[in-house]
């Protein structure tokens, strides 16, 4: 009889054990995740100002060039404004499909990894 009880015992700590390290490993595994998205996310932000002070000295350049072509300076910034509000409402248009369903997926793709 008392066999058997040290045999419960050894089993009981032992599935004890396993639910504790698998336990740890869910932690591990959410934590690396979530830091992972957030090295992501926090990357995004640090190269973003880069890309917005070349968009915005494209988007002069584009304007004199255009302004040159027509002759007149408010012709090159009108043109360039409405180049803008077309590629917005454009955006605006397929949001959907050019915006929210790529994050989403490289979100899920970046928790679904291994």
């Amino acid at each position: 009889m008392e066999k058997e009880t040290g045999t419960f015992e050894t089993l009981f700590n032992d599935t004890r054990e396993y639910f504790h390290a698998r336990q740890e490993l869910l932690k591990l595994q959410v934590t690396d995740k979530i830091s992972g998205i957030l090295s992501m996310i926090i990357s995004f932000f640090i190269i973003l100002p880069f890309f917005l002070l070349a968009f915005l000295f494209v988007s002069f350049t584009l304007a004199h060039v255009f302004a040159e072509w027509w002759g007149h300076e408010y012709a090159g910034y009108l043109s360039v404004t409405f180049l803008y509000t077309i590629i917005g409402l454009l955006m605006i248009r397929f949001r959907k499909s050019w915006l929210s369903d790529p994050i989403k997926n490289k979100i899920i793709k970046q928790i679904l990894s291994k």
